[in-house]
């Protein structure tokens, strides 16, 4: 069967090599938030937020660059994956870092009201509670943004909220994907954590293609002005 011609074997191969050397570059670029993982341990994360959130900044443009990759390896023209992650991680690099910035500090701000109006005003505390989800679930759209488009830092936040709340069921599939991830994290940890990044942003990729194709269609409309 063609199914095991040996090219067949070998392509599967390479993307299986692909997907790990993706995923250990993610690894490497995220070392302050590993480390504060290893060291400081992820029941401490409420007591130490805002040292957390410092080493968290860089997350954005990795994850960013890991969607860059799924996107060039979904569509065939993969170059490498050194290559590819380099190119993705520096695509609009100061965009991303500054996006990721500010997006961590207003997740930041709103826990730091959810655990203030827990004590003395609880309506408040379902309003914070409400922006603080809409931020979390807002994250894999910057991530989408970024890999893809040279937007500013305000069009990049204001896109990846407005596509969390307009696109309910992308956001949906997206935090379904994201609790799938995290369930084979938890089945087979030691096997995973070799492929975890490179999993989550190939099916994010996948599912994301419809609102891609949109935004594509959009920009060509405008740019023929």
């Amino acid at each position: 069967m063609s199914v095991f011609r040996l090219d067949n074997i070998l392509s599967t191969c390479e993307k299986i090599w692909y997907f790990f050397k993706v995923n250990i570059l993610f690894l490497i670029f995220n070392l302050p938030l590993l480390l504060f993982l290893l060291f400081v341990g992820i029941s401490q994360v409420r007591t130490y937020l805002p040292f957390f959130m410092l080493c968290s900044i860089p997350f954005i443009p990795a994850m960013s660059a890991v969607f860059f990759c799924m996107n060039r390896i979904l569509h065939r023209y993969d170059t490498g994956a050194l290559k590819d992650f380099i190119t993705g991680y520096l695509y609009c690099i100061k965009e991303k870092f500054i996006a990721s910035s500010i997006y961590l500090f207003i997740v930041l701000i709103f826990w730091t009201n959810i655990e203030f109006f827990a004590i003395y005003f609880f309506p408040l505390l379902i309003l914070f509670g409400l922006l603080f989800l809409l931020m979390l679930l807002s994250m894999p759209n910057i991530c989408l943004l970024t890999s893809r488009y040279k937007m500013s830092v305000v069009d990049i936040l204001k896109g990846a909220i407005m596509l969390t709340i307009t696109k309910p069921l992308i956001t949906l599939s997206n935090f379904v994907i994201f609790t799938f991830a995290l369930m084979l994290f938890e089945i087979k940890a030691g096997t995973f954590i070799l492929f975890i990044s490179s999993i989550y942003g190939f099916l994010i990729i996948f599912m994301n293609q419809n609102i891609f194709k949109s935004l594509d269609a959009k920009a060509s409309e405008q740019e023929s002005f």
